[in-house]
């Protein structure tokens, strides 16, 4: 009878797991521990139970495995921990993962999650010094924190409307906690892990990709931290929102690529001019700290607070939309921009594809939207944050703004 080549690449593939395993283990031979030739025999055994899909001989296999592992290590004095057996058991269930016939992403799975388990038992030393030496007690705690408001309390909130005219949304307004919460996390970590001056410009630029809102929130408190470069953080509130025009640019060009065009000139420069005053308004004054003085990668208070305020604007916007109508767009543009100029840029579109308004008309609309947005960021730069980082904030986005308009009103 012949044996189909799907089985033959099965069993090839098993014995590529209990190979990658096993040399790895081979190759960290301090303690007495099975090796090579040990975990191919377990992925030959994996894979066999994996075809066969005797569901008891498959039990029977790992608990032989599973006791013979432990009376060697037993029987082996000096052992200190049980790494090479819990690795053996899950080379084991991941040879019968990726030999089990109607499993199409069992295969690539497999292999994927193989190579994951080798580089952690490769990094060992690394993991140790990282999380004992690198990461500080407090660091450790609140990645904790951060953690848990995005994967236990998000899943919990439900995504429904409430109060009047439907303003009050849990799941926007925590997301909102969570991006601001998210820029303050990784601000931290970037500048301790890249040094100062790239973990801020990284900081900005994935800042105006998520939220620049969020991003200036987040970098103006961090900017009150005793003894940091106030010019640092203001370049980087800079990045963000000249990263913000590309985007705005990006989901026009989606969802109406003639008005895409016709905002191009007036968000190119935008953005030309928000990298320029970043790079003038974020130069250091002489005596101006500059090391890096942060303590604390994650508050949550701040972050509540502004997601009160989120909720707040959303509800005037709410209720001004209702009484006034359609009818001004422009009213419209400039109280849901203040807020989320997104929002008012997919209106827009969909405003302009269909003919509902003039093209010229939806181009000062997106733009009093960011202005809008600007001087709810300029608040927001005022209140949380230092008084040079505010100024430095509020002079580059007038330095913007002023651009774009002198470019709207000579292309328009």
């Amino acid at each position: 009878m012949e044996i189909p080549a799907q089985a033959w690449i099965a069993m090839a593939e098993a014995v590529l797991i209990g190979l990658l395993v096993g040399i790895e283990r081979e190759s960290d031979r301090e303690e007495r521990h099975a090796g090579l030739r040990d975990f191919v025999t377990i992925g030959l055994a994996g894979g066999l139970c994996g075809l066969l899909q005797q569901p008891l001989l498959t039990m029977a296999v790992l608990l032989a495995i599973a006791g013979l592992l432990g009376l060697f290590h037993w029987q082996t004095p000096g052992r200190t921990g049980i790494t090479t057996e819990i690795a053996a058991v899950a080379t084991f269930l991941l040879c019968v993962l990726t030999t089990t016939p109607g499993l199409e992403w069992g295969s690539p799975l497999a292999i994927a999650l193989t190579v994951v388990l080798v580089l952690f038992l490769d990094a060992r030393d690394a993991l140790i010094r990282f999380f004992r030496e690198t990461v500080t007690e407090r660091e450790f705690h609140d990645t904790l924190r951060f953690l848990a408001v995005v994967f236990v309390i998000l899943p919990v909130l439900p995504d429904a409307s409430y109060g009047p005219y439907e303003f009050f949304s849990p799941r926007r307004v925590w997301m909102f906690v969570i991006l601001v919460c998210s820029i303050s996390w990784l601000g931290y970590f970037f500048q301790k892990f890249l040094g100062k001056d790239r973990g801020l410009a990284l900081t900005g630029v994935l800042g105006g990709i998520a939220s620049t809102t969020a991003a200036t929130l987040a970098l103006a408190r961090q900017s009150r931290e005793p003894g940091v470069a106030v010019a640092g953080y203001a370049r980087a509130a800079l990045l963000a929102n000249a990263v913000q025009c590309p985007r705005i640019w990006a989901i026009l060009l989606v969802l109406s690529p003639a008005l895409a065009w016709a905002c191009a000139p007036v968000l190119g420069a935008m953005m030309a001019a928000g990298l320029a005053a970043a790079w003038v308004l974020g130069r250091a004054h002489t005596g101006e700290g500059g090391g890096l003085a942060l303590e604390n990668p994650f508050r949550l208070a701040p972050a509540l607070k502004f997601g009160a305020l989120f909720a707040l604007v959303r509800l005037l916007t709410r209720a001004l939309t209702v009484q006034y109508g359609d009818a001004g767009v422009f009213t419209a543009s400039a109280i849901g921009g203040s807020l989320d100029v997104d929002a008012i840029v997919f209106s827009m579109a969909g405003l302009a594809r269909d003919g509902q308004v003039a093209m010229n008309a939806a181009v000062g609309a997106v733009l009093l939207a960011w202005g809008a947005n600007a001087v709810l960021k300029t608040g927001v730069a005022y209140y949380a944050g230092a008084r040079g980082f505010a100024h430095r904030a509020a002079g580059g986005f007038a330095i913007m703004l002023t651009a774009a308009l002198l470019v709207w009103a000579w292309w328009g």
